[in-house]
């Protein structure tokens, strides 16, 4: 049977999640296909564009929940996390893919309409979407490193990630809020 972009993608998602984005080559991928690496390059160019089909298929997750703008950024942004959380390294890969600019999926359309809808000139919503995303990735990297870290050394003092988590999104909000002269 032939091979499909979307075996690749998967399987390289399977590696994602099991070894990490240390343990994700080409030739895992194609070891995990039973194909020979060359095999892949009829589906993807390069390792950078499978991370990036990668990013976009975990992305592809993501609720994008609709109503009052405050309420759906905040499950957009809780939505965001919960599929990062579920997939190792998968932060970092995002970051990676959109830096690239390889990544098709975009990330911060849906929140950016919300905050259009909140009253920010368009301009400003995207870039308060921008910041939103970057504050949700950095928050997942931290988490999935401090995970990482704990699968081989004893867990360190506890936090409450969900409530760090919670307080960023809030504040972001509230500027968002203060800026649009929407006290919702």
């Amino acid at each position: 049977m032939p091979l499909s972009h979307a075996q690749v993608v998967d399987a390289a998602r399977a590696i994602l999640v099991r070894d990490g984005l240390e343990g994700l080559s080409m030739r895992r991928v194609a070891s995990a296909l039973e194909v020979q690496p060359g095999a892949l390059y009829h589906h993807v160019p390069d390792k950078q564009t499978l991370l990036a089909a990668v990013a976009d298929r975990i992305l592809a997750g993501v609720d994008e929940p609709l109503g009052r703008w405050r309420p759906a950024v905040e499950a957009w942004a809780a939505s965001l996390r919960e599929v990062l959380l579920a997939h190792r390294d998968s932060a970092e890969l995002v970051a990676t893919a959109r830096g690239f600019r390889l990544s098709r999926h975009d990330t911060t359309r849906h929140p950016a309409t919300l905050l259009a809808a909140a009253g920010l000139p368009p301009e400003a919503a995207r870039g308060a979407a921008s910041a939103l995303l970057y504050f949700v990735l950095g928050h997942c990297a931290e988490e999935q490193a401090r995970q990482d870290w704990e699968r081989f050394h004893p867990p360190g003092p506890a936090t409450d990630a969900d409530d760090g988590f919670e307080l960023g999104v809030g504040l972001l909000l509230d500027g968002v809020a203060a800026r649009a002269g929407n006290l919702e």
